[in-house]
């Protein structure tokens, strides 16, 4: 009742941005959302210590991968828990 009368206030675009927040949100509560990943999702790569950073690859494509998008799939990869292994 509550999605329903907040939704008539909304344009239609944001009406998929709205379900998704709440879907997410009720997902994130209920443990199935990887934490680690869902701030990578919204707030990019994290950094880098020494270690991970000299066992970082370089992009195989910069111009198809550049810098901060490259960043984020090693991140991706280095802080989930197997979720993402291989990835780069």
């Amino acid at each position: 009742m509550i999605y329903t009368n907040i939704s008539r206030g909304l344009f239609e675009k944001d009406k998929i941005i709205y379900s998704f927040l709440i879907t997410a949100g009720i997902l994130r509560n209920a443990k199935k959302v990887d934490e680690g990943i869902w701030n990578i999702l919204f707030r990019g790569p994290t950094v880098f210590t020494a270690n991970e950073q000299a066992a970082k690859l370089d992009s195989p494509d910069p111009i198809a991968v550049p810098g901060i998008p490259w960043e984020t799939l090693v991140s991706a990869e280095l802080r989930s828990q197997g979720q993402f292994e291989g990835l780069s």
